[in-house]
């Protein structure tokens, strides 16, 4: 998804790119086998789903890449209406039968964004059986559930929240997925504010780390997206002009304004090598690192766009691994 939008960007030019940049894996994100299938003029579109996902894995093999997740499985916990709900199970049945054609055991989950209370509620009973129906799914076919906190998240928002409902949850298959910029824009940056950042931000962030580590099992972070965000001349406000008021203001700076990490050429500000040495060092986190953004450059349908933000993103992994001598350190 980082090196380009469907729309706009082939899908084998950005795998190709992504190889050659020395990457070892991907997300793939639902758009990029969703637009193909769209496009084919025959057949059922579940059924074509899964001939643009053989043809994804097809040519991730052929680049040698391997798929690290498919995602996201969105707006889905804490939805009020069971034509709605029963509507995402059967969707989740063919998104398990794709991991499957994919060849990953991971499906992403973000925390429900939709903010009409007639759409979906809060409560945590009610999140933790939705939950609790996916996870006992897949558990069969061998597919965990990575639950991700949204930044603009309409209820939970907070890594606190999503290890609440993990724990509640109690399933063998159900973990979470951390990212920086999810965790950064909530509790050290502030896209409302000159500054850009909150108040006491790096006290918060201190505590907040200690209490990460001090609280969520290893084992139970089943992968880390790596992400950093411009800091704003103008703060995103009414009359920004990015302005939406269906967005929360850190879902409209996520997806204009993310940065791969240690890119402070381009404005990037966030804390997110002191975040993910603690991850690594502190915590004893040891799996996939995804580097992710999403930009308004995402959309650009310059034909270079996928090379640029492969070169970048990789650029933006040595420079993590160069900062903390992950190299230098035992595995």
């Amino acid at each position: 998804m980082s090196l380009g939008r469907a729309a706009h960007h082939d899908l084998e030019t950005k795998l190709a790119a992504a190889s050659a940049a020395g990457f070892n894996g991907v997300e793939l994100f639902y758009e990029d086998i969703k637009l193909p299938a769209r496009a084919m003029t025959e057949g059922e579109f579940e059924t074509n789903l899964h001939i643009s996902a053989q043809c994804f894995r097809d040519l991730c093999d052929k680049y040698n890449l391997k798929i690290l997740v498919f995602q996201p499985f969105k707006n889905y916990d804490g939805l009020l209406s069971p034509q709605r709900h029963a509507e995402k199970i059967e969707k989740l049945k063919n998104w398990i039968k794709i991991a499957k054609i994919l060849g990953t055991d991971i499906i992403q989950i973000p925390s429900m964004f939709h903010r009409d209370p007639t759409v979906a509620t809060g409560d945590d009973e009610k999140i933790v059986a939705d939950l609790r129906e996916v996870a006992d799914l897949g558990k069969e076919e061998g597919i965990r559930f990575a639950y991700e906190m949204m930044a603009w998240g309409a209820h939970n928002d907070t890594w606190q929240d999503g290890w609440r409902i993990t724990k509640k949850v109690d399933r063998d298959n159900f973990g979470m997925c951390l990212d920086t910029y999810q965790i950064l824009a909530n509790t050290w940056g502030d896209c409302t504010a000159e500054s850009g950042k909150r108040l006491d931000a790096d006290e918060n962030m201190k505590r907040d780390l200690k209490e990460l580590v001090e609280t969520i099992p290893p084992e139970k972070v089943y992968y880390v997206q790596l992400s950093d965000a411009t800091k704003l001349g103008t703060p995103i406000s009414e009359g920004h002009e990015w302005w939406d008021s269906k967005m929360k203001p850190n879902m409209i700076w996520s997806r204009n304004a993310r940065l791969f990490p240690c890119e402070e050429q381009l404005g990037g500000y966030l804390p997110v090598l002191e975040m993910f040495s603690a991850w690594v060092f502190e915590l004893g986190y040891r799996g996939w690192v995804s580097m992710e953004l999403f930009n308004r450059s995402m959309s650009d349908s310059d034909p270079s766009v996928p090379e640029i933000h492969a070169k970048r993103g990789m650029a933006s992994w040595k420079k993590c691994v160069a900062a903390l001598k992950l190299d230098e350190k035992d595995a």
